[in-house]
């Protein structure tokens, strides 16, 4: 049985900065709010919403280790800037004992995308670019799309790979992957 939602966030808290924590809050309420629209697992899109962020602060040399004992060693070729999405599945399933592969996903693929999300998978994806914390244009506009998540993930996959590609460094497939995907028929 996983540990209970509030134990959880007060773990959480301790784990990142008043500012990462205010984000994974605002994450957390556009979620629920998302999945509400959605007809998603509040309770589930809140445990993914808690979870996403959690080893974004920690030690890259420590994220790096564990994601080579725990076989995603491939995320190691890409930014360290994703590598937090697939720590924190580890880290919800083995120290929140969460072991619904749904949440483990949309935590993991946070980041990233992936080609066929599930609408927990997009909810996460979405209202992590867009909870109200973000401010930046790109995010304002990803919230016009709302009530469509299709468009939405698109919308945001199309800026990220927009700004990995300026930034000359490599997108990670599951990334592209879902911007062919997404872009093909189902963003329409």
């Amino acid at each position: 049985m996983r540990v209970k939602l509030e134990q959880m966030q007060e773990f959480v808290k301790t784990k990142m900065s008043e500012k990462r924590y205010n984000h994974v809050l605002g994450v957390l309420e556009t979620a629920k709010e998302l999945a509400r629209r959605h007809g998603v697992d509040v309770e589930d899109a809140a445990y993914a919403a808690i979870a996403h962020d959690v080893a974004k602060e920690q030690p890259l040399t420590q994220t790096a280790a564990i994601l080579r004992l725990d076989n995603e060693r491939d995320y190691l070729k890409y930014s360290d800037k994703i590598w937090h999405a697939p720590m924190g599945a580890i880290i919800a399933k083995k120290t929140f004992l969460i072991d619904e592969v749904d949440v483990l996903n949309a935590i993991k693929y946070h980041t990233t995308g992936r080609k066929e999300m599930s609408d927990l998978e997009k909810v996460i994806f979405v209202a992590d670019y867009t909870e109200p914390n973000r401010t930046f244009s790109g995010s304002i506009a990803v919230r016009e799309l709302w009530d469509n998540l299709d468009r939405a993930v698109y919308e945001i996959l199309r800026q990220k790979v927009e700004k990995v590609t300026n930034s000359g460094m490599e997108i990670h497939p599951d990334t592209l992957a879902a911007y062919e995907y997404y872009g093909n028929s189902h963003a329409k």
